[in-house]
């Protein structure tokens, strides 16, 4: 499947301009749409002046004789101002979808009309804390949602790619869903974490099958198999992409509930708190 409608979520934090720009190259190397949906913090409209970092502008004080304007207004047109000019200048064309009061579903909804879905880990340090939460875009959407780290710059994804394959639905799902990302990669590795050393090599089929169809696609990689050792999946994970040099992990997302609330469970949970590269998740 080719990309054709990508869908960014911006908000006011500095880390929405890596976002921004990551979401724009992949829209511009696919011949993508990109569409955002901004999403401000509920702060009530007598609050102070605030500026959007990434947008660069602020909200300052009404001048005399102005037409009154609330802060969040203001702020929202600024950035849907900056996001149309950026737009241009990458010759990619999108829609904006300002969200002034958060609802889970509505995002959900937006979401699910994407190819991809382009969000941020949430910065536990945010004040005021989110609303909402990506956990639950990723498991009610139904589409790839690409999570970009709080911190750090992200120019491009897809070039080192390390797979999490365990043989799972989610699994499945996330290798598939990654395939218009990572189908020029320079290296791909796919790795199956063992939890007991006699566990190794005993599922060598279905490795072979992955990457026989990978290479159907034109995607040359390399099994990898480890040990858990002791340690939490996630940090096996990490540990491995950074020794790659990868530049985007991908991993099925499990959760253990039927509960729209519950958040994701073991590896996945771990994944989203504690990142330190982009992760494609799909469930």
């Amino acid at each position: 499947m080719n990309l054709r409608d990508i869908l960014v979520f911006l908000d006011e934090s500095g880390a929405s301009e890596g976002r921004l720009q990551l979401a724009i190259t992949i829209a511009r190397d696919h011949g993508a749409s990109l569409s955002a949906v901004f999403l401000q913090n509920d702060i009530p409209d007598s609050s102070p002046g605030r500026a959007a970092p990434w947008v660069g502008l602020g909200v300052g004080p009404v001048v005399a004789g102005a037409i009154m304007t609330s802060p969040r207004a203001m702020l929202a047109d600024d950035a849907e101002q900056q996001f149309r000019d950026r737009l241009r200048s990458a010759n990619v064309k999108g829609d904006w979808y300002p969200v002034d009061r958060t609802d889970t579903a509505e995002l959900i909804a937006l979401a699910q009309a994407a190819d991809l879905v382009v969000i941020g880990q949430t910065d536990p340090a945010a004040r005021p804390a989110p609303t909402w939460r990506p956990e639950e875009i990723v498991v009610g959407c139904g589409r790839p949602v690409l999570m970009i780290p709080y911190v750090g710059r992200y120019p491009q994804v897809g070039q080192r790619v390390l797979i999490a394959w365990d043989g799972s639905r989610e699994a499945v799902r996330a290798l598939n869903d990654a395939l218009p990302l990572i189908r020029a990669a320079d290296v791909v590795t796919v790795m199956t974490v063992r939890a007991r050393p006699r566990d190794l090599k005993t599922n060598g089929g279905s490795m072979d099958r992955v990457l026989r169809h990978l290479s159907r696609h034109g995607i040359t990689a390399h099994p990898v198999e480890a040990l858990q050792s002791g340690v939490a999946i996630s940090d096996v994970l990490l540990s491995r992409s950074v020794d790659l040099a990868a530049d985007l992990i991908v991993a099925g997302a499990y959760h253990h509930s039927q509960l729209r609330e519950t958040l994701l469970g073991g590896v996945s949970k771990a994944l989203f708190q504690h990142m330190t590269l982009p992760v494609l998740m799909s469930h």
